[in-house]
């Protein structure tokens, strides 16, 4: 993705720069994004209205992390970094806006909760980015940006299992009791099982009739074939039995899989 270049006049801005480093920092951050193509410290210094040296050392912290290049001459423009991150929150929102059509099938085929899960590489986590609600009065609550942990549950496991083997390692590390249920997870020759039969069948199933929780969910890729995230159904465990599993499985895997064709095309 490129940055857009909008319009705007290299001049001092009418509103106070914020004295805090940290706030000077998102502050600086947004008007290299929405500035034109290359910059020389004093037209950024200007335009932000902080003295030449302020905004020199703030600079050096952009140009380690790669959010700001070197320029020709003693010009500076936005980084590559930047440029790829703003890239991801571009395929993430797409993503969601994409899979809303498939989580409201799924509910009216199925009159259960879909939800669609993203990952975090950053945190290791996934964050359930947009949830279509089951018509059913007895439901679990599940809301959007609740963060979900990989070795539990179907979600978890749709995405756990395209992780590497280091990853994976590194996630078991430090994820050893359940956040539902307060139990210790289950042994690495367990999950390792488990992992190869959800790579093995293109999705993830969970049963606990303990806790009376059920659900299936399927990996969403990107055009490289690293893992998006997932899509998934959760119910009760009660409601489980009442549904043929394999034609469950075969719905929720068809979605993730078109899904994922999407996010390829328009990534290509």
């Amino acid at each position: 993705m490129t940055l857009i270049y909008q319009h705007r006049n290299w001049t001092r801005m009418t509103s106070k720069a914020p004295r805090g480093s940290g706030d000077r920092l998102v502050y600086l951050l947004k008007l290299i994004a929405s500035g034109a193509p290359q910059f020389s410290l004093g037209e950024l210094a200007a335009r932000a209205d902080l003295p030449l040296s302020s905004v020199h050392r703030l600079l050096q912290v952009f140009l380690r992390s790669g959010f700001v290049e070197r320029g020709g001459g003693q010009s500076y423009r936005p980084g590559r970094e930047l440029h790829r991150l703003a890239s991801q929150l571009v395929a993430a929102f797409d993503l969601v806006r994409s899979a809303r059509p498939f989580l409201e099938a799924l509910v009216s085929q199925w009159q259960e909760t879909a939800v669609l899960c993203l990952y975090s590489p950053v945190s290791r986590t996934a964050t359930i980015a947009d949830v279509a609600i089951t018509p059913n009065p007895l439901r679990f609550a599940v809301e959007r940006g609740v963060e979900i942990s990989l070795p539990w549950g179907s979600l978890g496991h749709a995405i756990l299992a395209f992780l590497s083997e280091g990853e994976i390692e590194i996630v078991l590390r430090e994820c050893t009791v359940g956040p539902l249920t307060g139990r210790p997870r289950s042994t690495r020759s367990e999950l390792h099982k488990e992992l190869e039969l959800v790579r093995e069948r293109g999705f993830a199933r969970y049963y606990d009739p303990r806790y009376d929780i059920a659900g299936m969910a399927a990996p969403i890729f990107d055009a490289d074939r690293g893992i998006l995230g997932c899509l998934g159904l959760t119910m009760p465990s009660k409601r489980y039995q009442r549904h043929l599993e394999d034609d469950l499985a075969l719905s929720v895997r068809d979605a993730a899989q078109k899904l994922t064709e999407m996010a390829a095309i328009s990534h290509s």
